[in-house]
């Protein structure tokens, strides 16, 4: 009898010691799964994983938004330490960033959880903020990438410039309607036809907007231009003064004052509109905030110098109000934006 449960004991032990070892196995074989399909830019399948943590999903994220950290650590490092005529974020603007659309923001919204749900506590926490200030960068630069290229065409190379000033007529458009937002002036010059359309309502949206219709005219070269060369931009009085809003390649048909016209669909966050200058400067701001948490490599460095880089020579007028270790020193504004753009 003793040597039956002893049998039986010696069997059950074996059993779990086996059972244990292909759990180990099998966790394993998943995060081994989980790694070469993040690898292979099997995003999707990453963030179906049961066994894929925060950093792995965080980067699915990203890639399923266009984006790979390697790829965007290169750029920015070879920014920082380039000779080039450029400024980085022109280089970034015209061979980082492609035609953003909704889902790319939205994903770079998914990849910012994921690395902020990483505890400080945890192993990982330095390498999720590093990669947070990656995230937060890319989104300043797609917001603007998007509201300069929202009729569709991701060029930012002057193939339509009808008024012959070496300028992208979709760039001169938003900067017409920066320096509007700015309530300095109430046009841009005789080669720009513009309509100020009040009280502009859009399907899907409660709020009221200002709609602003550009048109550049001239004789120059028209490829790439939408119909009439006639860009649509929505405006949004915040605190008295109003702001260029930031919209998305989709288009929302209005529904007040007039029916049958559209609009690029504003971008909204709890229904309160999100203004460009403003967005792409708490974006910055993040980005380099969480970069100085990160800080310990030399790769760091260059990536954060980059980032520095960007809000120093685009938001900080005079140089010397910029305090490198205080992001919020100085404020992108929509007429700092616009002359940015007229540098591209």
């Amino acid at each position: 009898m003793n040597k039956v449960r002893t049998y039986i004991l010696l069997a059950a032990s074996v059993s779990l010691l086996f059972l244990g070892c292909s759990k180990k196995s099998s966790d394993e074989a998943c995060q081994h799964e989980t790694t070469m399909n993040l690898d292979q830019g099997n995003y999707d399948a990453v963030l179906s994983s049961g066994c894929a943590d925060a950093m792995q999903r965080g980067a699915a994220y990203f890639g399923k938004a266009g984006f790979d950290i390697a790829n965007v650590i290169n750029r920015f490092s070879e920014a920082n330490n380039s000779s080039s005529a450029q400024s980085p974020l022109t280089i970034y603007m015209t061979s980082l960033i492609g035609q953003p659309t909704n889902e790319t923001l939205t994903n770079l919204d998914a990849s910012r959880n994921e690395y902020t749900g990483v505890p400080s506590s945890a192993e990982s926490y330095l390498d999720a903020q590093f990669n947070l200030g990656l995230v937060d960068a890319m989104k300043g630069l797609t917001l603007l990438k998007l509201v300069i290229s929202v009729e569709g065409t991701a060029a930012l190379d002057k193939q339509c410039d009808m008024n012959t000033n070496n300028s992208a007529d979709g760039v001169d458009a938003v900067t017409c309607a920066l320096l509007l937002t700015s309530g300095t002036i109430t046009t841009c010059g005789p080669e720009y036809v513009i309509t100020r359309v009040p009280n502009v309502t859009v399907q899907g949206s409660s709020t009221t907007y200002e709609g602003l219709i550009t048109q550049v005219t001239g004789t120059g070269s028209a490829l790439a231009c939408p119909l009439n060369n006639t860009y649509y931009r929505l405006l949004y009085s915040n605190a008295g003064s109003s702001v260029l809003v930031t919209s998305t390649s989709q288009s929302c048909a209005e529904t007040s004052p007039t029916t049958g016209r559209s609009w690029p669909c504003p971008l909204e966050s709890g229904g309160i509109p999100l203004g460009l200058a403003n967005s792409f400067d708490e974006s910055l701001n993040g980005s380099i905030s969480a970069m100085n948490t990160a800080l310990t490599t030399t790769a760091a460095s260059d990536v954060e110098s980059s980032i520095r880089d960007i809000k120093q020579q685009n938001c900080c007028t005079p140089p010397e109000t910029w305090d490198p270790d205080n992001p919020a020193s100085c404020t992108c504004s929509a007429p700092d934006l616009a002359a940015y753009l007229q540098t591209l």
